[in-house]
């Protein structure tokens, strides 16, 4: 077995408008983790970076956990965490802190696995686990023997990031949803989901703005993220094609023509909230 690795993953956001819980983006905000014996017994966790007073230190730790379901044994190892991903923002943190945990523990255990059945059947939903281990665009699904992913080939897009202030839990966005939708609305989404995964694969930046119409998510947490409205009030077209919540919020993903994300966050201060431009990871987790 190894006596040191190092793993990283990727923030992602999830949804981006129509993908309602199968489409997701890795963006190049990455949290880092060393793993490495200390001769001692238990765990040893160190956590610093965003969200670390409030992370456990303990078996209970979600790296941990996840590393352990991995097939390691974490007894007499310690982690150090460096989080630069927000937490309960909408940017993946849980995804992240899982799809790094899976990685790094089958690689100490020395296990040829693919990670995202694991991760994601921990994490409860594979759209951000699929984003994080692959990295770029990806569409997830869930089949008989898991969850499963597949890549879009480009991103033609640049996005920017208004990161809210406050936190908003998932379970309290979820309860915002309906049980039942119109039939013409949900015709409506399935549309522009399959617009927008072929508008970014192919290049067709002219369509994206059209396919970024939900109807069976953002309607309804809207409410409970009035960020979503305050950014879309500052956006007036070229550079921006729109935004979209970033999972279930509170943070707003806004897409932009390539080269344009300085220029679109400048023109998002004053909203209480951090605007960051943020580029597409091209990996997804990494272990070394």
């Amino acid at each position: 077995m190894p006596d040191r690795l190092s793993v990283t993953a990727p923030a992602s956001s999830a949804n981006l408008g129509p993908g309602f819980d199968c489409l997701a983006v890795a963006l190049e905000l990455r949290n880092d983790v060393v793993v490495s014996a200390f001769g001692g017994v238990g765990v040893d966790v160190r956590v610093e970076g965003e969200g670390a007073e409030g992370v456990a230190t303990d078996p209970s730790n979600l790296f941990v956990r996840a590393f352990a379901a991995a097939g390691a044994d974490p007894a007499g190892l310690s982690f150090h965490m460096t989080n630069r991903i927000p937490l309960a923002r909408g940017l993946g943190s849980s995804a992240a802190t899982i799809a790094a945990g899976v990685a790094a523990g089958q690689m100490w255990a020395r296990r040829e696995a693919d990670p995202l059945p694991e991760a994601a059947a921990l994490e409860g939903h594979p759209d951000n686990v699929a984003a994080a281990v692959l990295g770029g665009v990806t569409v997830a699904w869930t089949a008989a023997a898991g969850a499963r992913a597949l890549r879009l080939r480009s991103c033609p897009v640049d996005f920017v990031c208004v990161i809210a202030a406050d936190e908003l839990e998932t379970s309290r966005a979820r309860a915002a949803l309906p049980a039942q939708v119109d039939h013409a609305d949900a015709v409506h989404t399935a549309g522009r989901a399959a617009l927008l995964v072929a508008a970014l694969d192919a290049g067709r930046a002219d369509a994206i703005a059209e396919a970024l119409d939900d109807r069976l998510h953002e309607p309804f947490r809207a409410p409970l993220v009035p960020l979503l409205a305050a950014v879309r009030g500052r956006l007036a077209g070229p550079p921006a094609y729109g935004a979209t919540l970033s999972g279930a919020g509170p943070s707003v993903l806004v897409w932009c023509e390539p080269g344009s994300g300085d220029a679109v966050a400048a023109g998002l201060d004053g909203l209480g909230a951090r605007a960051i431009p943020l580029a597409v990871a091209d990996r997804g987790v990494t272990v070394s």
